[in-house]
């Protein structure tokens, strides 16, 4: 493997003025990222704070029990968090099958080489922490991985529908569904050396789980064995008890919070800036937990709050009640989350992916207001995975790199197929519609004389003809590339594994294809590659 670097411009214009250091970043965080000094700054700025260590460590540690083998490594770093000045990195991602898209690997790859930098560049502990957002409950987001098929995507989603609006922690998984699916899947990909080997390690993962959540959970400790990674399940019960002050505090500053997201948007529009968070007016920016399903909570007023999907009100005493007796029954959305994550944990740095950069940048005075400072947001590292068999496409094409990941394929294939055709055909086709137009016209004209009830069915007569000379037209260009289809198949995949249906790589395609084609190790040695967090997307090859 080896990695090259490439500027490529985002198409989200906030991250490409972060990444550019045109963005005023003080209006949108409390730290520059692109400060040599931030993470010492960081550092003294959390020694202000107290974070219940010993209480958190312990739960840790209970908590990771259920991953009985090759977790020494994410037992010490449990152990070190109880360490004064121990720090973590943190970022977080759904429960997706399998892991979900390559951008929950790359996030988690950013978080451990970030944590191993700085603790050599601090000389403090460092730890490595993923946060699993096991309370969502939008299993649609999660079901499925894709595939290909000829050349064109395939979903592949797993069949189990949940009845409920369950948070992903408590839904059970089906097991044989599950490994149903999963050999669907690898069928899909085409039986290597290491297919057996890997269905293994996947059947072993779903017998130990009981939901997707614990599933998920797995799989990510198998791929990163002895790493140290910590994983933190956001919906587990167990660690409500440590987010009660918290969740008392959103409470209290409730439509204060609200207020100031408010504000933070209309602050990012009048900088042409388009805000992510969509926030239903009123909402408590809650979730409440009420017979086994999940619901937003709204505020009707400071000393009333109701969930109207069900009917249910509540006054800030029954809240304050089920704060502090049955915590479970809560759980964060979008806007109270990263506070949450900020209470529990003393955070050196929160790695985003580009729409986490820019809503955070949104909960700017939210963080003012709970009176604390918003931890470095550092972009999570960027990674396309080139094979070997693509670039070798890439260079019989005669392709750039760039050019694909930003535009596709497709003016490419119409550039070479102008190329070695030896008549172009679009113009004279177009050229011939406009003279039998104007043909068509004159006969209408004369035809109408004779009978003016003719109008109708001779206009629809013009509008077939022209249709049979794009279909004309149509079936040359199809002939063309019948006689080049070796030349644009290679197009077609250069473009699928790079940018499928124009998405990056890394929102469509799932680690288990190219694990399955090159081997259990390829996270490992994805992982001791060497990553600059220099803004710039990383080509991988392989």
């Amino acid at each position: 493997m080896e990695i090259l670097e490439l500027s490529l411009r985002s198409s989200n214009q906030f991250m490409n003025d972060l990444t550019k250091q045109k963005l005023k970043h003080e209006m949108f965080f409390d730290y520059n990222i692109h400060s040599k000094e931030v993470f010492q700054k960081r550092v003294v700025d959390l020694k202000n704070r107290s974070f219940k260590r010993e209480e958190l460590s312990a739960y840790l540690k209970e908590y990771a029990k259920r991953f009985s083998e090759n977790n020494e490594k994410t037992l010490e770093n449990i152990e070190r968090l109880k360490h004064p000045d121990s720090v973590v990195v943190i970022g977080g991602q759904q429960a997706g099958l399998l892991t979900g898209p390559l951008y929950t690997i790359h996030k988690i790859i950013s978080i451990i080489v970030l944590a191993r930098n700085e603790e050599e560049a601090l000389g403090i502990p460092v730890i490595p922490v993923f946060w699993i957002a096991g309370e969502d409950h939008d299993f649609a987001e999660i079901n499925h991985v894709f595939t290909s098929k000829d050349k064109i995507l395939k979903k592949l989603a797993i069949k189990d529908s949940p009845i409920k609006k369950q948070s992903v922690s408590d839904l059970p998984l089906n097991q044989q569904k599950t490994l149903d699916w999963i050999e669907q899947v690898f069928e899909s990909f085409g039986e290597t050396d290491y297919s057996n080997e890997l269905l293994e390690q996947l059947t072993n993962s779903v017998d130990q789980s009981d939901t997707y959540v614990e599933f998920f959970e797995q799989v990510i400790m198998t791929l990163f064995e002895n790493e140290g990674l910590v994983l933190v399940n956001s919906g587990d019960p167990g660690l409500r008890q440590f987010e009660k002050p918290c969740f008392q505090s959103i409470l209290d500053q409730n439509s204060s919070l609200y207020d100031a997201v408010k504000t933070q948007q209309i602050e990012m529009r009048s900088r042409n800036y388009q805000p992510i968070i969509e926030m239903p007016e009123k909402s408590a920016n809650l979730f409440y937990h009420h017979e086994g399903e999940r619901f937003l909570l709204e505020r009707k007023s400071d000393e009333e709050f109701m969930i109207s999907d069900i009917g249910l009100t509540l006054s800030i005493e029954e809240l304050n009640d089920v704060i502090e007796m049955y915590p479970q029954k809560l759980s964060n959305n979008v806007v109270t989350r990263p506070l949450m994550q900020e209470y529990l944990f003393p955070t050196l740095a929160f790695i985003a992916g580009p729409g986490e950069v820019t809503y955070w940048a949104e909960l700017k005075r939210v963080f003012s207001i709970m009176d604390i400072k918003m931890p470095p947001v550092l972009p999570r590292l960027n990674i396309t995975l080139l094979e070997r068999s693509i670039e070798r496409n890439l260079a019989e094409a005669d392709l750039s790199l760039d050019d694909v990941l930003h535009n596709g394929v497709e003016k490419s294939i119409a550039d070479f197929l102008k190329s070695v055709s030896p008549v172009d055909m679009n113009p004279l086709v177009e050229e011939a519609k406009k003279q039998v137009s104007d043909i068509h016209e004159n006969l209408i004209e004369a035809a109408l004389k004779i009978d003016k009830s003719l109008e109708s069915m001779l206009k629809k007569n013009g509008v077939f003809i022209q249709e049979q000379l794009d279909f004309l037209n149509r079936s040359v260009e199809k002939r063309k590339q019948l006689q080049y289809e070796v030349q644009i198949s290679k197009f077609k995949s250069i473009e699928l594994s790079l940018l499928p249906s124009l998405n990056p790589q890394e929102r469509i395609w799932n680690i288990y294809y190219y694990l399955n084609k090159f081997g259990p190790d390829f996270v490992k040695e994805l992982l001791n590659l060497s990553y600059s967090f220099n803004d710039k997307h990383k080509i991988v090859k392989i």
